[in-house]
């Protein structure tokens, strides 16, 4: 591993290091596109940044028990499609599983991954959600409400005010993303 991508890992609680990773991957067509379809019957973004949980079993396998896709859009980065395969974490190790859903989940981990990877890429990023759950799990992860519906907003850099509207304006022109 690189000294980066040791550090990012530094991130995870020690309890969840020996089987779980989280990493960028280049592309998700191979790796993410079931869990894709089965969540939102779509292909997943063929841009970058696609950021994989993945769960280490007894045998040394790999599985996919996590996803989310960070947009770079100018100065803000765009956190969408983001899913867990239920069916992944279930056949995990009781004791791990729990361990993970103790350290608050893996889609937690996975947003305090890309704020560490990307922080210094842009100003604010932005989550659009409407879903109760996904919203208990972006406010543990930093995330806040703006003014308009479904947007919400992680900063990670002081900035003016004025300059916080402007960038809440941005993504709010985009729509749903």
């Amino acid at each position: 591993m690189s000294a980066v991508t040791d550090s990012l890992q530094s991130l995870l609680p020690a309890t969840l290091r020996p089987f779980i990773c989280i990493t960028e991957i280049d592309d998700a067509e191979l790796l993410v596109a079931p869990l894709f379809a089965r969540k939102f019957a779509d292909v997943p973004p063929d841009v970058p940044h696609h950021l994989a949980g993945l769960y280490r079993d007894p045998d040394g396998f790999f599985r996919l028990i996590g996803y989310s896709h960070m947009r770079p859009f100018g100065d803000i980065y765009l956190s969408g499609g983001s899913c867990t395969d239920g069916d992944a974490i279930r056949a995990m190790r009781p004791e791990h599983r729990e361990a993970l859903a103790a350290a608050g989940g893996i889609w937690l981990h996975i947003l305090k991954y890309a704020f560490a990877r990307y922080h210094d890429h842009c100003d604010a990023f932005f989550g659009y959600s409407g879903d109760r759950r996904a919203l208990e799990v972006t406010r543990q992860a930093g995330f806040i409400a703006t003014e308009h519906q479904h947007l919400i907003v992680h900063w990670h850099k002081s900035m003016h005010e004025n300059f916080r509207r402007a960038l809440v304006a941005k993504a709010h022109a985009l729509g749903p993303f």
